[in-house]
Formats: structure tokens, sequence, C-alpha cells
């Protein structure tokens, strides 16, 4: 089972992102800050992407993004920037950090999924 670290500020985000993961046979693990994400990072290695606010408050997504590249085991795994506009001076600072991509939302299940279709195998929807 693939395991993806869901990192935003919004529970409703996080709550949703959770159901459409899980129901496509992911197994998620939420974070409300950076904080959280790096407690989650350090006790639970292993994780196969990443969904990373680009608006968090304690911390720029970018400069998370580096720190996660820094560690070996989350060098080369997919990060993505979960934005609500586009944003090109942030866009560019998280893809010099190390993005994979970005994530507009709010999404729906397709969308996320779809974003996500070539970095974790999903199963079929129920």
């Amino acid at each position: 089972m693939s395991r993806t670290l869901v990192v935003d500020e919004s529970p409703v985000i996080l709550k949703v992102a959770a159901r459409v993961l899980a129901d496509a046979g992911i197994e998620v693990t939420g974070a409300l800050t950076a904080a959280e994400a790096e407690t989650s990072l350090r006790a639970t290695p292993g994780f196969d992407l990443v969904i990373l606010s680009g608006a968090m408050a304690d911390a720029p997504a970018d400069r998370v993004l580096r720190e996660m590249r820094a560690r070996p085991d989350y060098a080369k795994i997919p990060v993505f920037v979960s934005i609500t506009e586009t944003n090109l001076g942030l866009m560019t600072r998280c893809r010099r950090a190390g993005a994979t991509g970005f994530i507009y939302r709010p999404f729906d299940r397709a969308a996320l999924l779809g974003w996500l279709a070539d970095h974790l195998p999903v199963k079929a929807a129920a």
C-alpha cells in the first residue's frame, strides 16, 4: 500500500484529501503545520508521496521542500505543492526547491487522482 503525507493548514482539505486517497487504496497521514509534518517525516519514514500546502503559516513551502530534499530518504519522492491560484513567484521558488508539480485546490476526486496518477498506484473507484 502506498503512503502519502498531506500537509495543509485547513482541516477540511486534509479530510477531503484523506478520504479521496484512502478510497483509492492509499494510506494517508495528515499534518496541519510544517512542524507536524517534520514530526511525521521523522517518526514514519517511507512516505511514497507528499502533498504540501503552499500557504502554511509556520513555514514557507520552499523552505520545507529544501529541508525535505536534503534528507536522503526524501530526496527523490514526488512532492506536490497545493495552491489556490497561480502565483509564479511561489511556483518558481518551489520548483527550484524540488517540487514535482502543483495541485490546485479546491479539488475533487477526479482532479486529485489525475494529478497523482503518474506517481502513485491507485485502485479503481468502488
